[in-house]
């Protein structure tokens, strides 16, 4: 069981300001231990007297592992946590239970919000999750005015120029920082094109806007990569067959594959990058739990076999997006295990360490996905260099999704930068 002496200076440090802070955005990247400052810091403030019970918001995947979080710690393990799921009856007769935490999903936290729960405190796991669809329900004065502690832990909190450090700041000091109100803040720190659906940063806006943000903000250092092996990133690019290239261009055109019709510039999105991944569902299911699906030849699986041959027996791990690709299991390669990209998010256990090379059959429009399951392979413990592969079908969204990706990396470099110049 691990003691507080096993915790790092800088999770030390980050304690010591959740401790000290009623507001803070924790940001840290994945494994370098979110979760156990949190519990540790909650631990303190409820023995204190500060904190009476606090709720700990996240992904519902995530549920479950703020209890076995705090069972690996002799100071927390302790702590009273009950997990609020099933149904609104179900959650109701665990509200009744003595705790010191109570964990909800991000989908009922609005639920919990309007019981009768006794929390003064909050820490939103994966913030940025929860800065989309939750931010208006989050930003009510009711919210503030019963949870004087409030914590937001996120590893990525910058994708596209800033724009979304606005709800996550909102959520968190309640417009202290960035203000309350969202247009202003966009015209303030950004230019619109002429239909105003188009925001680019303006000049030093990006000063501007951290020197506001950077008070609130505690970043977490990962003194763990300095001892890591190295970490290489590639990507193998392949062309489309012609005759899946008709298709992928109708739907693109015509937003239609045969019998499949995208309804929206969204779905055709979705049903794009389907194509390109070899295959397509159709949206109207043939029998209730039963969909029609169509696979197509893309030279992805093909690319795939080749990455395969190349490992020459080394252990390798592959992730999917598409819960249609665990057919590729099929092909039955002993030394290489398939995961599905949601399952490696932030608070799963890591796979086996001897894990030394990673494929993405395809790119993925999370840059936290991606960089939470590479983390679950290269990672302390990890003896070997990691090699970390994507397959990118040229002139497709694949294309869009990898220069996402490397865009959001960039303006967290910009958004670390500024942190440290603070």
């Amino acid at each position: 069981m691990l003691s507080l002496a096993s915790l790092t200076p800088d999770q030390q440090s980050a304690i010591t300001r959740l401790y000290d802070t009623d507001a803070t955005v924790l940001v840290a990247a994945t494994g370098v231990g979110k979760t156990a400052i949190c519990l540790t810091a909650v631990e303190e403030l409820i023995a204190e007297g500060f904190l009476r019970r606090v709720i700990v918001a996240c992904p519902a995947k995530v549920v479950p592992v703020w209890r076995k979080e705090a069972d690996k710690w002799a100071h927390t393990q302790n702590l009273k946590i009950w997990a609020l799921t099933g149904d609104a009856k179900a959650r109701s007769l665990t509200l009744r239970a003595e705790a010191d935490i109570y964990v909800v999903s991000l989908n009922n936290l609005d639920w919990l919000l309007q019981q009768d729960h006794g929390c003064d405190g909050i820490i939103i796991d994966e913030l940025s999750k929860a800065a989309g669809k939750q931010a208006k329900k989050l930003k009510s004065k009711k919210f503030g005015g019963m949870l004087k502690w409030r914590v937001g832990m996120t590893a990525t909190p910058v994708s596209q120029d800033f724009q979304k450090l606005f709800p996550m700041c909102r959520i968190i000091d309640h417009g202290q920082a960035l203000g309350t109100n969202k247009q202003k803040f966009m015209e303030r720190y950004f230019y619109s094109d002429y239909m105003g659906y188009n925001w680019t940063l303006r000049d030093g806006a990006d000063a501007q806007i951290m020197a506001r943000v950077a008070p609130l903000v505690h970043l977490v250092h990962d003194d763990k990569v300095a001892e890591l092996p190295p970490l290489f990133e590639k990507v193998i690019r392949f062309d489309m067959p012609p005759e899946t290239r008709e298709i992928y261009n109708e739907m693109k055109k015509h937003m239609v594959a045969g019998d499949v019709e995208a309804a929206n510039e969204a779905v055709k999105s979705g049903k794009l990058r389907q194509i390109a991944s070899g295959f397509l569902y159709n949206d109207a299911p043939i029998a209730e739990g039963y969909t029609r699906i169509f696979t197509y030849d893309t030279a992805r699986r093909a690319t795939f076999k080749h990455w395969a041959v190349m490992l020459d027996g080394k252990p390798g791990l592959v992730f999917y997006e598409f819960v249609y690709q665990e057919i590729w299991n099929d092909l039955n390669y002993p030394n290489i295990t398939f995961a599905q990209i949601n399952s490696m998010s932030h608070g799963v256990d890591g796979l086996q360490h001897e894990f030394a090379d990673v494929l993405f059959i395809q790119p993925v429009w999370s840059r936290d996905a991606h960089e939470q399951a590479i983390g679950r392979v290269w990672r302390k413990g990890q003896t070997k260099p990691v090699t970390v592969t994507t397959l990118v079908c040229n002139d497709t969204l694949d294309d869009l999704v990898m220069a996402r990706v490397e865009d959001r990396g960039e303006w967290m470099k910009i958004f670390k930068q500024h942190l440290e110049k603070e």
